[in-house]
């Protein structure tokens, strides 16, 4: 069958698919980058924390977020302080919140950054030595 391509009929049937629905509300556009090379830590910015600071161990990382494990329970909508020091000496401070505890652990924790962060992309793609996929 010869199909006419200036017919976006015929294209709308070849190309139509049904998706489940998890797949297509899925919005992540950054990639995840896991990195052994990053230290880092977390500020509560609370008003009654004083500003605690503490290590947590990065489980992986991208612009616009990432996963962390904590033995400290974090609340979801806590806003905090992160810190990535990389072992080249570079350091990124970040104000974040906290969007979710992770299914599988709950002391692994999902944090927005309070804004895409594209020198931090950059710096993780210009840096990144080893590809690990997940």
């Amino acid at each position: 069958m010869m199909m006419n391509t200036t017919d976006t009929s015929d294209l709308d049937v070849l190309f139509k698919s049904d998706f489940p629905e998890d797949l297509v509300k899925n919005h992540r556009i950054a990639t995840r980058f896991i990195r052994e090379d990053i230290d880092a830590s977390v500020t509560d910015i609370g008003l009654l924390s004083h500003g605690k600071h503490f290590p947590v161990h990065l489980i992986d990382i991208t612009s616009k977020g990432v996963l962390i494990e904590s033995d400290k329970k974090l609340k979801v909508g806590q806003t905090l302080t992160l810190t990535l020091q990389f072992k080249s000496g570079k350091a990124f401070v970040i104000k974040a919140k906290v969007v979710r505890i992770a299914a599988e652990s709950d002391k692994q924790y999902g944090i927005k950054f309070d804004r895409y962060n594209n020198e931090l992309g950059d710096h993780l793609l210009d840096t990144q030595t080893k590809l690990v996929f997940k």
